[in-house]
């Protein structure tokens, strides 16, 4: 390698100031630095169901990971001002099922859609479907390169949490809500199922045609299992076989944990393997690409305009 050096002042001075003003728009931007950071995620072996609760101790001992974030430039919608600027990744597996656990910071709990001007808080995990050989393109894989996507709703959350009728509605969101003609319901409250039932196709189009954002009956958890082969080609697998449990911490500070302050902490796992041929396939001792991406609601993020990493290496 050749050296060469120069006795130019101006242009030392020059690279100097080019370096100060890099590291000044990075630290005014929270951007993490890349370069700094491992490329490997080890999932940690351990004995035992994998706990679902985030702030469970047995997640206390496992090596976390800061994942960088970056906005969404590829194609639109794009959205270059995102306000999550990394991810706190840890992984564990006991020899049958593999679990993750995200955090990043989020100074607002964004858990609705029902109004208009209301957008959800979400993340996604995705993986390559074929493991084998070089990863899909890290935006949602391309033709001949589909990919599995893991991603976490925090309305799918907080409907959970809803009485018998198994979804937050409209009456919730806005309790003081007038209508001049609606099914009656008779005292006690309805199941969600016989609520729609009584009103499907004209009323409840996404209901009558299979639609899983609609139906809670459809889902096993606050995460959908997608597949993915290129842009536009979002969909929903036929069977869902991931499971996931996410609480928005307002203090954040937990031992073990990535963050201080207002956050999200999101644990998904899935057997290694399963039945469905548009699955990610995991056995032990392999290692399988893994990305990221997170949707801030407050932000007004939703579909592309999203924050997402590039490809890591989870390591079972």
């Amino acid at each position: 390698m050749r050296v060469v050096q120069t006795r130019s002042r101006r242009v030392v001075l020059g690279i100097l100031l080019s370096a100060l003003i890099v590291g000044v728009m990075l630290t005014i931007g929270q951007v993490p630095l890349a370069v700094s950071q491992p490329v490997t995620i080890p999932a940690k072996m351990v004995k035992g169901a994998i706990p679902m609760d985030g702030a469970n101790p047995v997640w206390e001992g496992v090596p976390g990971v800061i994942v960088p974030l970056s906005g969404q430039l590829i194609t639109t919608p794009m959205h270059p001002n995102i306000s999550v600027k990394s991810v706190f990744v840890k992984a564990m597996t006991n020899g049958k099922e593999v679990g993750l656990r995200i955090e990043w910071q989020d100074q607002t709990k964004n858990d609705t859609a029902i109004g208009p001007q209301d957008f959800r808080d979400q993340a996604a995990i995705m993986f390559p479907v074929n493991t084998a050989g070089a990863p899909p393109f890290q935006c949602m894989g391309q033709s001949g390169g589909t990919t599995n996507i893991w991603r976490w709703n925090a309305e799918w959350q907080k409907d959970l949490g809803k009485d018998s009728a198994g979804i937050w509605d409209v009456d919730d969101q806005y309790p003081g809500i007038f209508w001049d003609y609606y099914f009656e319901e008779p005292a006690g409250g309805v199941t969600y199922p016989d609520r729609i039932g009584r009103s499907l196709g004209p009323f409840n189009p996404g209901i009558w045609s299979g639609n899983i954002m609609s139906d809670p009956t459809l889902r096993v958890s606050s995460v959908e299992d997608l597949n993915a082969n290129g842009f536009s080609t979002l969909t929903t697998q036929a069977h869902q076989d991931v499971i996931g449990n996410g609480v928005w911490e307002p203090a954040g500070s937990l031992k073990g944990g990535g963050y201080t302050g207002p956050t999200w902490r999101v644990v998904v796992k899935r057997a290694l393997e399963t039945g469905d041929a548009n699955d990610t396939q995991f056995k032990a001792g392999m290692s399988v690409p893994i990305a990221f991406a997170v949707w801030d609601g407050e932000n007004i993020e939703r579909n592309g305009m999203k924050a997402l990493s590039t490809w890591f290496t989870l390591k079972l």
